[in-house]
């Protein structure tokens, strides 16, 4: 017997400030779990755009994937028009710099800023290039 939830959910509204749980493989051990945003648009009554301070969200969301807080934690004068996702918003929100999901796939040995974890700062790690020897570890 299928049992169901008489418990309503009721629809967020534009400007509530809501609370996105971060999937584990999106952030590192030491993160936060939940990306604050706020709801700046309705698609069809039942999907939501979501954006932060570091831009908007690049997903619609459903009712059902966040909850609505109770306080304006924050305020729609500090969006960011750019377009991110979950993992990249909660990277942001990271104080150890998120899950460090960058690679890249030189040929070479990572001497130059062509090599992408070069340029944008990290060592590069296990999951980039296979066996190769690199002057960025």
């Amino acid at each position: 017997m299928l049992r169901t939830s008489k418990k309503k959910i009721p629809p967020a509204q534009i400007v509530d400030t809501v609370r996105i749980q971060v999937r584990d493989v999106d952030c590192g051990r030491t993160d936060g779990r939940n990306v604050l945003a706020f709801v700046v648009g309705i698609e069809d009554s039942d999907f939501y755009k979501l954006a932060n301070k570091n831009g908007i969200l690049k997903q619609l969301y459903t009712r059902n994937q966040f909850v609505i807080c109770k306080e304006k934690l924050l305020s729609i004068d500090e969006i960011s028009s750019q377009e991110i996702s979950l993992r990249e918003a909660a990277g942001a929100n990271s104080r150890s710099g998120g899950q460090s999901c960058t690679r890249c796939h030189c040929k070479r040995k990572c001497s130059t800023t062509k090599c992408s974890c070069k340029s944008k700062g990290p060592l590069c790690n296990s999951k980039c290039h296979k066996s190769l020897s690199c002057c960025n570890k």
